[in-house]
């Protein structure tokens, strides 16, 4: 196999990794809406919009800031597998290896220069791993 077909391989591998973890967490996110909305995850008061009150709420609400977050970085590596940078690392350039990125689909780092930026407290001024 040359250089290439390995290339085209892993791109394809990744592209299906990056669709499919987005898909999972889109579907999260709906189940988390539905039952806020619902109230199935709440008391029996309604709030602000439509939305049940209860004890949770900042919880429940953070729980689906945090998917939306994870589809927009989802979203950012596969512009970046579009453009040729993904799963290449943002610090060295070696390759993350698959279960890195099968771990942390959206790392820009591999594992050892994400332990050298924590280890330093340096967070590259993005705050992403």
């Amino acid at each position: 196999m040359s250089a290439d077909d390995g290339a085209a391989r892993r791109r394809t591998q990744l592209l299906a990794l990056l669709q499919e973890r987005r898909r999972e967490t889109e579907a999260r996110y709906r189940q988390a809406l539905e039952r806020q909305q619902s109230g199935a995850a709440a008391g029996d008061s309604e709030g602000v919009h439509g939305w049940k009150a209860s004890r949770e709420g900042g919880a429940d609400l953070a729980v689906l800031e945090s998917f939306d977050r994870t589809v927009q970085q989802i979203d950012a590596a596969l512009a970046r597998l579009q453009a040729g940078r993904y799963g290449s690392c943002a610090s060295c350039g070696e390759a993350i290896p698959i279960a890195r990125l099968q771990a942390v689909p959206f790392a820009t780092l591999c594992v050892p220069c994400q332990a050298r930026r924590e280890a330093t407290g340096d967070r590259g001024g993005r705050g992403k791993p």
